[in-house]
């Protein structure tokens, strides 16, 4: 106490006020003569020392004017930076890191460690904290126990909010955790990075933050609040050490997880296996809409398109279109009690020979490119087709398949060419002549479609008819405005994926698809199916769902798009049940592990 008193003589004023103070309220003679004493000795104190304490203390404790900019008298500090009178320091933390030691092999880890090392070792003069932060337990618990109030209120009123529920049983297991011992706490880390001028902290932090993105891990500026409370705590920082004990206080250590606004908000998917947490896919956020399926026969996939198509359907109230390939669609919609419109092929006509909203040059390459797709012509077959239709398109006003026919009959070609030629057209004729209203023409509500293609045998015309429609719905939806018009699921859908030319509709909706408003979600079985062109659905669909496969060959495929390990393929992977995928979301390679929902239990 006496060596704080003579380092701080603003102890004294403070012993003075309340001895005076305890004077007059027990009116006892002793503690005025201490007081008298105390206050003396104060003045011996202010004569010697600095004139100036009385004033300071007069300013900071009576006035309470205390600058939040500073810390303590002479440090500064704004986003980012912190400046005192001898140096500058830029301040980062870590936002976000997508991965951990689990994700990478011994030599890959050691490989991150050195990388991480040698960008510290560009900067020079760095200090990293790593910094837990505990909470308040009674005010977070009391926010917990509101939080489940006010969900129980939305759930009892609306017991269909799928949402709602799950976030009810994550608070309350919360809730039963910390009941339990379990502390609750966040993790911060930060660079802090020593100058003395602004303009190399501002340079050195630019390095560092590229630096830090090269190796995955995002970090920004902290903010003036988030510097106060760092130095306030009276962080004292080591400098001595080895470099060799660094790696274990790298930033490779925390736990692997997707982006929580990927799947903190939108359609309910289904649940995180080992922790049980809700995913929800936040579609209307994401760069990409589409989703993809890959998975063996009765893994799940049809089940759980049907999931997402009838939620996109309720919840954006968009018209959804399926493609019925066996009938099991319209089967499984029944058993469901889901409402849905049925559209034959073989009703309604194709339209292909009407021009709709795009130009007459364009639209002939569109029908060279369903009929080539459909029917997998060669280059010089297609070619011979691509003039006869154009010829046609510009001498008459009303084309139709019998001129087209005639047409050909006139060509000096070799006649299996001829042939052939004349057995196609003859088939689109039969599904596109003498109906009023085309397919297309019969979207007309924000209902659920079926395609019904199960009386269509042959494997062509199934093809015909589905680049026909999917070419059709991109020139009546082509309004570039961002807006989600229309869902399209296609399940097998390696049928008209597979040997499809570069400029094929789907991959042209797959990558502009999100700027006219048109959301694909295909199903297939294998990544091979995708054909040449794997790489550009993979890298641009936005939600992708790995369903079990026994082929250590797919996995090796997989494991190019997503951070998992082998020791997770052999003891994670290889054994997912039925209706359980590996889910990855576009932009962010941790991927998770989740039980899909469906409509099964619904249909109880």
């Amino acid at each position: 106490m006496a060596d704080n008193i003579s380092e701080n003589p603003k102890v004294l004023i403070i012993f003075v006020i309340i001895l005076l103070i305890l004077g007059v309220i027990s009116k006892n003679l002793i503690f005025f003569i201490l007081d008298i004493l105390l206050f003396f000795l104060f003045l011996i104190m202010l004569k010697k020392g600095n004139h100036r304490i009385f004033s300071d203390f007069i300013t900071t404790y009576i006035r309470g004017k205390i600058n939040k900019n500073e810390v303590k008298s002479g440090i500064i500090i704004k986003d980012g930076i912190i400046r005192d009178e001898e140096r500058i320091r830029g301040v980062l933390v870590v936002d976000d890191i997508p991965f951990d030691y689990r994700d990478l092999s011994d030599e890959s880890l050691r490989n991150k460690i050195i990388s991480f090392h040698k960008v510290l070792d560009v900067l020079g003069d760095i200090d990293i904290v790593f910094k837990k932060q505990s909470i308040d337990k009674n005010k977070f618990l009391e926010n917990l126990f509101l939080r489940a109030q006010n969900l129980r209120v939305i759930t009892e009123a609306d017991p269909s909010n799928e949402r709602a529920k799950n976030e009810l049983e994550i608070v309350q297991s919360m809730i039963k955790k910390i009941s339990e011992g379990e502390t609750p706490f966040r993790y911060l880390i930060f660079f802090i990075i020593n100058s003395t001028t602004e303009e190399n902290v501002l340079a050195s932090i630019q390095l560092l933050k590229k630096g830090l993105e090269s190796l995955g891990i995002k970090a920004r500026l902290a903010t003036k609040d988030e510097i106060i409370k760092l130095f306030q705590d009276k962080i004292k920082l080591k400098k001595q050490g080895f470099p060799t004990q660094l790696p274990f206080l790298s930033v490779f250590s925390l736990p692997k997880s997707p982006k929580f606004e990927f799947f903190e908000d939108g359609i309910y998917i289904g649940r995180e296996i080992g922790n049980n947490r809700s995913v929800f896919w936040n579609y209307k956020s994401m760069l990409n809409p589409h989703v993809l399926l890959i998975g063996p026969t009765g893994a799940g996939k049809t089940e759980f398109l049907i999931s997402l198509g009838y939620k996109i359907n309720i919840f954006s109230n968009i018209p959804v279109i399926f493609f019925d390939m066996k009938s099991d669609i319209k089967i499984r919609l029944k058993k469901y009690y889901i409402r849905f419109k049925t559209l034959n092929p073989l009703v309604y006509s194709l339209g292909l020979l009407r021009v709709d909203g795009i130009n007459l040059e364009s639209y002939i390459s569109q029908i060279e490119e369903i009929l080539s797709n459909s029917f997998k012509l060669d280059k010089y077959t297609s070619s011979i087709l691509y003039k006869v239709i154009k010829d046609v398109f510009y001498r008459y006003t009303n084309p139709t398949w019998d001129i087209i026919l005639a047409e050909i009959e006139k060509l000096d070609i070799p006649y299996q060419v001829k042939t052939y030629l004349y057995r196609i057209i003859s088939q689109v004729k039969e599904l596109d002549i003498g109906k009023e209203n085309s397919l297309v023409d019969m979207i007309n509500e924000d209902s659920i479609y079926v395609f019904d293609l199960s009386l269509i045998k042959s494997e062509e015309i199934r093809r015909l008819i589905m680049m026909s429609v999917l070419t059709k719905i991109y020139n009546k939806y082509n309004i570039a405005d961002d807006k989600l018009k229309i869902a399209i699921v296609i399940d097998e859908a390696w049928t008209i994926i597979k040997d499809s030319s570069e400029y094929s509709i789907i991959l042209d909706l797959i990558k502009r698809g999100r700027g006219f408003g048109i959301m694909l979600l295909l199903a297939t079985q294998n990544i091979i199916d995708l054909g040449d062109y794997s790489d550009i659905y993979l890298q641009n669909i936005g939600l992708i769902a790995f369903m079990n496969n026994g082929d250590k060959k797919f996995w090796q495929e997989v494991l190019r798009f997503v951070n998992i390990s082998d020791k997770e393929i052999s003891n994670e992977l290889s054994f997912l049940g039925r209706g359980e995928a590996l889910i990855r979301f576009i932009t962010d390679p941790r991927p998770v592990i989740i039980s899909l929902d469906t409509l099964i239990r619904d249909s109880l």
